[in-house]
């Protein structure tokens, strides 16, 4: 439990780092797009799934909803990115990239700090 926890944290702090130097240097752009939509989200999911199968608890499904409920709107915001308006699109994403990935990874984090702690 204590290496899934290092491993959250080690995505956690490069997308913290990732995202203070872009605002220095926009050559990392890709760094914090990369971890905080996909890299991130699907190791929580991964993760997530293997404690609900190993402890069914209310706490761990409230994280793992809030997982999926990202993916989907990650999954439709790229739909209408095509199809639709992409202003509307690309402000949709500015909104929910930077608060939603790093409250679910602090939300996670805390999780796996109880569940290694007993």
């Amino acid at each position: 439990m204590k290496i899934i926890n290092y491993g959250n944290l080690a995505i956690v702090f490069t997308l913290i780092t990732s995202l203070i130097l872009y605002q220095f240097n926009h050559n990392f752009a890709i760094i914090p797009i990369v971890l905080g939509l996909y890299i991130m989200p699907a190791y929580q999911l991964l993760v997530g799934l293997i404690l609900i199968s190993l402890q069914n608890n209310k706490s761990i499904k409230i994280y793992f909803s809030g997982v999926l409920i990202f993916f989907i709107i990650v999954f439709c915001n790229n739909l209408y990115h095509k199809i639709g308006n992409q202003k509307i699109s690309e402000q949709i994403l500015t909104i929910i990239f930077p608060s939603v990935p790093i409250v679910l990874a602090l939300y996670f984090t805390y999780l796996l700090n109880q569940y290694s702690n007993k």
